[in-house]
C-alpha cells in the first residue's frame, strides 16, 4: 500500500513582531516549509493592526491567536476574540485558528472557499482524555480542518491515544500530543495521513547562548521533518530516553551527522515517567520504525535488564546507554565508555592528566561508565558519593577505592551527577577535599544550568571542563553503532567546533 502524501508542513513562528515574522517567514522557506503560522497571541494589540505589512508573503500564512486557557498568550473572551480574528481575516492568510470553544466561523468576514478554518481543541493538561476519539471523528464543515491537541506520555499515546486515531482518508483531522510524547505523531504525520503537520525553525541549539526556535518544545525543525517524510517508511527514527531530555544536544548532533552522510532518518527526545512506561514502550517503537534509542539518566540500568544481547563495553559498565532494534533483539551497549576513554587518553597526551589516579564523583550510569574506563587503562580509582552502601558496592565491582586519603590533587577528577541541571540541587558531597591547584576536573554535565562545580574549581586553582566533548564522543560512537561508521572526521571537528569546544 502506498503511503499519503507529505503532509504540509507549517512553520509555527516565534516572532513578536512584523519585522521577526517576515525575517523568520524567509527562514522557514529556505528551509523547506509549505506554510507559516503567525502566532497573533505573541503579539502585542498594537502590533497586532501591522499584521497587513507581512504581505506579500514568500509562503501562505496561517492566523493563530491561542487563549491562555489553551496554553497562548491571548485573549479567552469570546468578544475580543471575534474583534481581532474578524481583523486578521479581511487579510489574505491562507488559513486561521478558530477555536472550537470560543470562536464562531461567523467573525470571519470571508468565506471558507477563500479562507480555511482550523478548528482546533487544545486539552494541555496529561490526561485522560476520554473525549479524544470523539473529538478526531467529528465530520468538520467544508473548507474546515480538524485539529485536536492534547498533553500525554509517551506510554498513553502508544497504548490508548494512536488506536483511536481514524484511518488515513476519514476527514481532514491533525491529532498531535504536547509534552513527552510529543515528536511521535509528528514523525509518524504521513503515515497517519494528516495533510498537516506543525513544526519548527530549523533549530540552532548546537550553538553555546542560542535563542530557542521552537514556539513548541514538541515541533520537530521542519529542516529535518521534511528530508524524513519525503523519504517514507524506509527512514528510521532514533531517540533520546530518560528524564529529564528537553536540555539535549543528541537530536542537533544526530540530525547534522544524518545530513552530511546522506542518510534520511529523524532523532527525537523521548521523555519517560518511569523504567516501566520505558520498558513497556520499547517494542511498539520498534515495531513502528525505531531503530535505536540513547538513553540517559535515570534508565541506563534498566536499559542493560531488558537487553537480549549485550555488547562487551555495556558489560564492563553494567549500565547501557545505546540500544539497537534489529529483528526482534535489543543489543545494548555503552557508548559512555568509548567517550570517556577517547577524551581521557586526549588529555594524557596533551599532558592535562598523567593516567595514575581518577577519582569519581557519583554512582550512577556515567560514574559506571568511568570506573570501567579507569580500569581499563590501569589507573587507580576512588569513587565518592552520597549513598555509602552504593559506594561501597560499585568500589566492590570496579577494583576502586570507597574511602581513606584523597588522592594526589594532581589527578584527574570526574563529576558524574546531575547536579549543575535546573532542579537538581547541590552537590551532596564536599568537592574540597578532591580538588586543589593542579586538578583537571572533568563534568559529565555539560552547559550546566548552575555553575557551582566550575566556580568551586576554579576557586581553588584547578581546570574545568564540561561535559559538551563527552557528549559528542558518545553521540559519534552510537551513529557508528546505528549507521556502520562514526561521522566524517572533518564533520565531528566542524560539530565540536559549532558547539563551543576549544582544546
Amino acid at each position: 500500500m502506498s503511503l499519503p502524501p507529505v503532509p504540509a508542513i507549517v512553520v509555527s513562528l516565534p516572532a513578536h513582531t512584523v519585522g521577526e515574522a517576515r525575517k523568520q517567514i524567509r527562514e522557514a522557506a529556505a528551509s523547506g516549509a509549505d506554510l507559516a503560522e503567525i502566532r497573533f497571541d505573541r503579539w502585542t494589540p498594537d502590533e497586532r493592526q501591522r499584521a497587513a505589512d507581512l504581505f506579500p508573503s514568500p509562503l501562505p500564512l496561517v492566523a493563530t491567536l491561542r487563549s491562555r486557557s489553551e496554553g497562548g498568550e491571548g485573549p479567552d473572551d469570546p468578544g475580543e476574540r471575534a474583534e481581532n480574528l474578524g481583523h486578521l481575516g479581511r487579510l489574505p492568510f491562507r488559513w486561521v485558528d478558530l477555536e472550537r470553544a470560543r470562536d464562531r466561523e461567523e467573525a470571519l468576514p470571508v468565506p471558507a472557499e477563500n479562507l480555511g478554518r482550523i478548528v482546533s481543541v487544545h486539552r494541555l493538561g496529561p490526561g485522560p482524555h476520554p473525549e479524544w476519539a470523539e473529538l478526531l471523528r467529528e465530520l468538520p464543515a467544508p473548507g474546515t480542518l480538524r485539529k485536536v491537541v492534547v498533553g500525554s506520555s509517551v506510554g498513553t499515546l502508544l497504548a490508548e491515544l494512536l488506536p483511536a486515531i481514524p484511518p488515513a482518508g476519514e476527514g481532514p483531522v491533525v491529532a498531535l500530543t504536547t509534552g513527552p510524547s510529543g515528536p511521535l505523531l509528528r514523525a509518524w504525520s504521513r503515515r497517519l495521513g494528516f495533510p498537516m503537520v506543525f513544526a519548527s525553525l530549523p533549530d540552532t541549539s548546537l550553538r553555546p547562548g542560542a535563542a530557542p526556535s521552537a514556539v513548541e518544545a514538541a515541533q520537530i525543525p521542519v529542516d529535518r521533518l521534511r528530508p524524513f517524510l519525503e523519504a517514507g517508511d524506509e527512514a528510521p527514527a532514533f531517540g533520546l530516553a530518560g528524564h529529564p531530555v528537553d536540555h539535549s544536544l543528541s537530536p542537533a548532533l544526530h540530525a547534522r551527522w544524518m545530513r552530511a552522510a546522506g542518510t534520511p532518518g529523524l532523532y527525537v527526545p523521548l521523555d519517560f515517567g518511569s523504567e516501566e512506561e520505558f520498558v513497556e514502550c520499547l517494542l511498539p517503537l520498534a515495531e513502528r520504525g525505531f531503530r535505536g534509542l540513547n538513553v540517559t539518566h535515570p534508565l541506563k540500568s534498566a536499559a542493560l535488564e531488558v537487553a537480549t544481547e549485550v555488547a562487551p563495553g555495556a558489560a564492563a559498565c553494567g549500565a547501557a546507554n545505546c540500544l539497537t532494534f534489529r529483528e526482534g533483539t535489543v543489543e545494548a551497549d555503552n557508548t559512555d565508555l568509548a567517550a570517556i576513554l577517547r577524551r581521557s587518553d586526549e588529555l594524557r597526551r596533551a599532558g592535562a592528566w598523567d593516567g595514575r589516579h581518577v577519582t569519581v564523583i557519583g554512582t550512577g550510569g556515567a560514574a559506571r561508565a568511568t570506573l570501567a574506563a579507569a580500569r581499563t587503562v590501569g589507573a587507580r580509582r576512588r569513587v565518592v558519593g552520597r549513598n555509602l552502601d552504593r559506594v561501597a558496592h560499585l568500589a566492590r565491582e570496579f577494583g576502586a577505592d570507597g574511602g581513606g586519603e584523597p588522592f594526589p590533587p594532581d589527578g584527574l577528577v570526574v563529576h558524574a551527577t546531575t547536579v549543575g541541571r535546573d532542579g537538581s540541587g547541590p552537590l551532596e558531597v564536599p568537592l574540597e577535599p578532591y580538588v586543589a591547584r593542579g586538578t583537571y576536573l572533568l563534568d559529565w554535565v555539560y552547559r550546566p544550568d548552575a555553575p557551582s562545580i566550575r566556580t568551586a574549581v576554579a576557586g581553588v586553582g584547578g581546570v574545568y571542563e564540561d561535559g559538551t566533548r563527552l557528549l559528542v564522543y558518545q553521540a559519534a560512537a552510537s551513529f557508528g553503532i546505528w549507521w556502520g561508521e562514526e561521522p566524517d572526521p572533518e564533520v565531528l571537528s566542524e560539530s565540536l567546533e559549532e558547539a563551543g569546544c576549544a582544546e
